[in-house]
């Protein structure tokens, strides 16, 4: 039978200073930036994909600089006030900016949503960030106690990026949130520690020019080559990533994404690999040997649409195709996650609310309503530790086999006061097969968990 468990998490959390809009690249966490930058491009007021992060700066500083601000709604107003403050704060080049800050939980938050919170009980965060109109570099350095991988000083977010013409290239230990959803991606999100590695993205949205591709709206492009460089049963593999997003539609946003473990020790690296792994000649006994089988693959689409402006309601979805299925090469095997959100104005409060539901059970057929496939989520027969990273899932926070119900709200003040509340419940490897690689329980189990933040 499962336990039932409920957990609240008291959790401590001091930014006594920040770094401000010094970088480049604006890594996931920030949810107050997040939900003012969703106002705004849910009300019309700017064009741009929200749903791939790191964001480029300079591409929210040119769509909030195109902004006429007497033009906007109060809540509109009072969210591109504090984007533009933001942004103003960090706007001055060759200034050494330096931030610090103190984490403590009694009990560490395993299931880590966009939302920056503490992974361990304790940490103290030192970042310095320095940039011109060139390159942006940001040295970070922690301190943790008790930590759960045994690192007690991490590098974590030590990042330097090159911008390149509308390009940045970039290198070093960078968290990424891929997809639309507010509690966890099925593919990629900031659940497990950021890996160390080299990335391309495309610095400003802006539309192709050509009348053959215009059709497109702001579009954006990232990739990524990354090191597992933590203990697992193939040492050394890398983890490879793309995605692009586009918006063809006012207040429409699709987003098309892949991801794959490869090379590794006593496994092909080679560009010839590489190349299978790009194309898709992955499928044992399909259109590759077995012992030539570049990786585990992941990849999938996702969605966001915000109705007409009159309609404070936007739907999105998410769905994540693992390994193609037994039988041919056709991606199979779906994850699915889909949510609705609200917003509006509750007296000097904006809020934004949101019901998302997750399932990471591999669901067989050509969108994933047939039988289910216990253990195939995050799994793999050669890569046995699975899609995970020291001890976390790099995906849903509720690893594999889980089913999850969540409901959250957020508040945002006119001077900037965040507070936010999820109440979530979820069943935890629900298929009631032992898998010990489970980073939540090798067993089933239901959970209920609420957390509560205040910025």
């Amino acid at each position: 039978m499962s336990a039932l468990k409920r957990c609240f998490a008291v959790t401590l959390l001091l930014a006594l200073s920040t770094a401000g809009s010094a970088e480049f690249l604006l890594e996931p966490g920030n949810v107050a930036l997040r939900l003012d930058l969703q106002q705004l491009n849910d009300s019309g007021a700017i064009n741009m994909p929200l749903t791939s992060w790191p964001l480029a700066s300079a591409d929210v500083a040119e769509a909030v600089a195109a902004i006429d601000g007497d033009s906007l709604s109060k809540a509109d107003r009072a969210a591109f006030d504090r984007v533009a403050d933001a942004f103003a704060a960090g706007a001055s080049s060759g200034l050494l900016r330096v931030g610090y800050g103190l984490s403590a939980s009694l009990e560490p938050v395993r299931i880590r949503t966009f939302e920056n919170t503490p992974r361990d009980e304790g940490e103290l965060l030192i970042k310095a960030a320095w940039q011109n109109s060139r390159i942006a570099v940001t040295i970070a350095a922690a301190v943790v106690a008790n930590p759960m991988d045994g690192d007690e000083f991490r590098p974590d977010g030590t990042t330097v990026a090159v911008s390149l013409g509308n390009w940045i290239v970039s290198a070093g230990w960078q968290d990424r949130w891929f997809g639309p959803g507010r509690d966890g991606s099925l593919i990629l999100g900031t659940n497990a520690r950021p890996t160390p590695g080299i990335a391309l993205q495309r610095a400003v949205s802006r539309p192709f020019q050509t009348r053959w591709l215009s059709w497109m709206g702001p579009w954006t492009l990232s990739t990524f080559m990354s090191e597992l460089d933590d203990r697992r049963t193939i040492e050394n593999a890398w983890l490879f990533g793309m995605r692009g997003s586009a918006r063809p539609l006012p207040g429409f946003e699709i987003g098309l994404t892949r991801a794959a473990q490869w090379c590794g020790d006593a496994r092909p690296c080679d560009l010839s690999t590489f190349g299978d792994l790009l194309v898709g000649n992955d499928n044992r006994g399909v259109n590759v040997s077995p012992d030539e089988e570049p990786g585990n693959q992941l990849g999938g689409i996702d969605m966001r649409w915000s109705l007409p402006r009159s309609t404070p309601i936007a739907l999105y979805m998410q769905w994540i195709g693992e390994d193609g299925r037994g039988g041919g090469g056709a991606v199979g095997s779906w994850l699915r996650l889909a949510g609705v959100e609200t917003w509006g104005t509750i007296g000097e409060f904006s809020h934004r609310t949101h019901i998302e539901v997750a399932d990471t059970t591999c669901q067989e057929g050509g969108f994933g309503f047939s039988g289910a496939k216990p253990n195939c989520a995050y799994e793999h027969s050669i890569y046995r530790s699975g899609y995970r990273y020291q001890g976390r899932s790099l995906a849903h926070p509720t690893d594999g086999d889980s089913l999850s119900y969540s409901i959250g709200s957020t508040l945002v003040q006119s001077a900037g006061h965040v507070w936010n509340a999820t109440l979530r419940y979820m069943e935890i490897n629900r298929q009631g097969q032992p898998a010990p690689r489970h980073t939540l329980s090798s067993t089933p189990q239901k959970r209920y968990d609420l957390l509560i933040t205040h910025e």
